[in-house]
C-alpha cells in the first residue's frame, strides 16, 4: 500500500495511506471556511499551492491548528503542511527556485518522480482528472 504525505522545498513528510489523506481532505472540505480557503484546499488536493498563496494558506493552517474542534488525528497533517511551507519558503529564499507545496507519494522510488514532475503537468490537470497522488 502506497504512503502519501506533503512535499515542499526540500522536505517530504509522510502522513499515512492514500485513504487517510482522502479522509483528511474530506474533513477539510466539510469545514465552514471562506471561498478563498476552500479554493486553496481544492488546489492542494488537485495540484499544488502557488508561491504567492503560501502566506494565506499558512495563516489558514495556523488558525486550524488553534481550533478547538480540530480532530486530533489530523494534527500531524497540519504540522506536515507547515513544515513543507517553511521548507518551500526557505528553498526559494536560498536558491530562487520554488519547489511547491503539494500532496504526493512518499514511498521510494515514487517520491523521486513526485519531486521531479514538471509543474506544467499539474497545471494541465482538468476538473475531471485525478490528482497524481491518487493514480
Amino acid at each position: 500500500m502506497k504512503k502519501v504525505g506533503f512535499l515542499g522545498g526540500s522536505s517530504i513528510v509522510e502522513t499515512g495511506t492514500i485513504q487517510e489523506m482522502v479522509g483528511f481532505f474530506d474533513y477539510l472540505s466539510s469545514m465552514d471556511v471562506s471561498s478563498e480557503e476552500k479554493a486553496l484546499i481544492d488546489r492542494l488536493y488537485k495540484k499544488y499551492i502557488e508561491y504567492q498563496e503560501l502566506g494565506p494558506f499558512e495563516n489558514f493552517i495556523a488558525d486550524l491548528q488553534k481550533s478547538s474542534t480540530l480532530k486530533s488525528e489530523y494534527v500531524k497533517y497540519l504540522d506536515a503542511i507547515i513544515t513543507c511551507i517553511e521548507s518551500a519558503k526557505g528553498f526559494y529564499e536560498d536558491w530562487e527556485i520554488y519547489q511547491p507545496l503539494k500532496v504526493g507519494i512518499t514511498d521510494v522510488p515514487y517520491c523521486i518522480d513526485e519531486k521531479n514532475r514538471p509543474q506544467e503537468l499539474y497545471d494541465a490537470l482538468t476538473e475531471d482528472d485525478l490528482p497524481f497522488w491518487l493514480r
